[in-house]
């Protein structure tokens, strides 16, 4: 069984039909895939928040998954001797995720 994906233009909230009838939808366990209805369509909306994190996901997956420039920046500071360790930045960071984390109701047990 394949379904039409239309209307998705990333922008608002968008229609998405598909070529799927609800008797076929109930039917699908019991038929085989040549046997569906035809021509009855349904819906889902897809709101703008979705569309937003599907274009950032986009955006991000054509990203390389390591910054080799800043990699080289601090191999060549660990070489030299001159990297520092800012105990301060490193502890806010932490506190942060764990905020971050306990408002999605994320907990380390």
């Amino acid at each position: 069984m394949a379904n039409t994906i239309t209307g998705f233009d990333g922008g608002t909230a968008a229609s998405v039909g598909t070529q799927r009838t609800a008797k076929a939808a109930r039917d699908t366990s019991a038929s085989s895939p040549g046997s569906m209805a035809s021509g009855g369509h349904d819906e889902v909306r897809i709101t703008s928040t979705a569309a937003r994190l599907a274009s950032l996901g986009q955006t991000l997956s054509a990203l390389p998954a390591i910054d080799q420039g800043l990699v080289d920046r601090i191999s060549q500071s660990l070489q030299n001797g001159t990297y520092t360790v800012a105990p301060q930045q490193i502890a806010g960071g932490l506190i942060q995720s764990e905020r971050a984390l306990a408002q999605l109701g994320i907990r380390e047990s």
